[in-house]
């Protein structure tokens, strides 16, 4: 199988096509237009490509080739020579991304030939084949872990929280979220260095402890976990159980140094489903700059996945009746404007004086279609 792939705006749409096909194809043919932009774009994606040749040890080679897509000379000469690549019947072109005069031209050419169109639909996740015959819909039997989306993006995925350690906290890790506002004042009193009463907080420090990151007193051993990562490990679980192709928490992702400076951002939980990664953003504190998290997240999501979408929990580090009052008033953290700039990039916002699990699980189910 020969599979030519033109890259367009949103390589979330052309990358499943090459994942389900990836053990069939002898020959990869990636195209882009001659614009700066699109050839930095192609040179992404072929480092993706090329890391998940490896991963799966494929036998297909990959080719590279720019093309002026203003110019119906080059694109018939393009269709020529793709007709020379391979029988028509094991060729097939990935219009799913693609420009769309250049499309519109290779698709008349090429079927005209016999080949093959394939235009994945992203929103569906299965795909369309187009031959002279006609129009049929194909389902996808092969979805990308968080991994491979990562790596097909031309990104490294540098480090994620260990699945099994995770399933090993995880009971524990239940007992604090039954017992949260328990939990909200034994961390309270840690945070300002006050003495703990174990049998006052039981069972948070009998489970804090058997996680061995308080002593069986209550004395903080791993103060980083109790503050941060045990919130993200509860809110992981949550996720865990929806159904989702994968989840990781703590992950990562390293996109490419430049001029000797690394850029990369870590994840507190990513999902995946039908070829679509999902962020969540967990905050376990009373303030947070709720505008400059959207900022952040509405670029990250252009980084990460085309179609993705993004939660943000925020759940107040006490549940004083302070906090309670805040947590009545959501402009406190997250103003008018920056929630309708949420709703309108696809950023959920969960804000809480506690961790309401049913609430937040019917949120999620909702937001991310499960």
């Amino acid at each position: 199988m020969v599979l030519v792939s033109l890259i367009g705006d949103f390589d979330s749409s052309l990358l499943p096509t090459f994942f389900e096909y990836k053990e069939q194809i002898t020959l990869h043919l990636l195209l882009s237009s001659s614009s700066r932009r699109s050839e930095k774009e192609r040179t992404r994606i072929t480092r993706g490509l090329n890391a998940l040749r490896s991963k799966y040890r494929l036998k297909c080679t990959l080719q590279e080739m720019s093309v002026d897509t203003g110019s119906m000379k080059s694109i018939i000469a393009l269709s020529n020579m793709m007709k020379q690549l391979s029988p028509p019947n094991q060729l097939f072109v990935n219009l799913s991304d693609g420009e769309v005069n250049m499309a519109i031209l290779l698709s008349r050419e090429i079927i005209d030939y016999g080949a093959n169109i394939l235009i994945y639909d992203r929103f569906a996740n299965d795909m369309s084949l187009i031959t002279v015959e006609g129009m049929s819909r194909l389902a996808l039997k092969h979805n990308m872990s968080i991994a491979d989306h990562i790596i097909s993006k031309g990104y490294d995925l540098v480090e994620a929280k260990s699945k099994t350690e995770m399933e090993y906290r995880k009971p524990f890790v239940q007992v604090i979220s039954d017992n949260f506002a328990q939990f909200q004042k034994y961390r309270r009193r840690v945070m300002e260095e006050k003495k703990i009463d174990e049998e006052r907080y039981e069972p948070v420090v009998g489970a804090l402890a058997k996680m061995g990151v308080a002593t069986s007193s209550g004395r903080p051993i791993n103060m980083n976990f109790i503050l941060g990562e045990l919130f993200e490990e509860q809110i992981y679980h949550i996720v865990n159980d929806l159904g989702f192709d994968d989840v990781m928490s703590g992950v990562k992702v390293r996109y490419e140094t430049i001029n000797g400076v690394t850029i990369q951002n870590e994840f507190d939980v990513l999902m995946i489903k039908n070829n679509h990664l999902y962020i969540i953003e967990c905050k376990f504190r009373d303030r947070v700059d709720g505008e400059n998290l959207i900022y952040k997240y509405d670029a990250l999501l252009e980084q990460m996945d085309n179609d993705g979408k993004v939660m943000i929990v925020n759940v107040a580090s006490t549940e004083s009746k302070e906090a309670l009052k805040r947590g009545k008033r959501i402009h406190r953290n997250f103003e008018k404007g920056a929630l309708s700039r949420a709703q309108l990039n696809n950023i959920l916002i969960y804000y809480e004086p506690t961790l309401d699990i049913a609430k937040l699980t019917v949120m999620m189910k909702t937001f991310f279609e499960l």
